[in-house]
């Protein structure tokens, strides 16, 4: 299967790509030296889980689900950043490692958002919970230079 530009823009974000760990790769290496997964795609429970043996966070592109409307955050007075994410990829529901959702990258310009998912339940086919919000400025700066991860202020939703 061929990378999408997607894909590719992701990757690049670390310190080195397509790392051997025992049979499998890492998508990329964050400066900290955690191994990345990135995935425009769903994946089965049993595939989530194999792959979590030798990644340590997850990054997904849900930028078509958030364009449409199937994905969706918001600012709550109580709880902070809330979503809901309809006709989520229930595979994911197995991951134990973090998990940043890509709501926006513009590969032309390179703005866009991510949330960093704090807490999320699956209920049949959408997903809800808490996040952080970060520019994709930020997520490349900490990926590639170990820049603490903080809220973004300014981040369209």
């Amino acid at each position: 299967m061929t990378e999408s530009a997607w894909h590719k823009e992701i990757k690049s974000w670390g310190v080195a790509t397509e790392i051997p760990v025992q049979d499998r790769r890492a998508d990329c290496v964050l400066c900290c030296g955690q191994r990345a997964e990135v995935q425009r795609r769903s994946l089965a429970p049993r595939e989530v889980t194999g792959r979590e043996a030798h990644t340590d966070l997850w990054i997904l592109d849900c930028t078509a689900a958030h364009r449409c409307g199937r994905m969706l955050v918001w600012e709550d007075p109580r709880f902070g950043e809330l979503f809901r994410w309809d006709h989520a990829w229930k595979g994911f529901a197995a991951a134990k490692r973090p998990v940043f959702l890509n709501l926006s990258l513009d590969l032309a310009t390179g703005e866009g958002s991510f949330l960093e998912v704090t807490s999320w339940n699956f209920q049949g086919y959408r997903a809800h919970g808490t996040g952080r919000t970060h520019s994709a400025a930020t997520m490349r700066s900490w990926m590639r230079y170990g820049t603490p991860l903080t809220q973004d202020e300014a981040v369209a939703r």
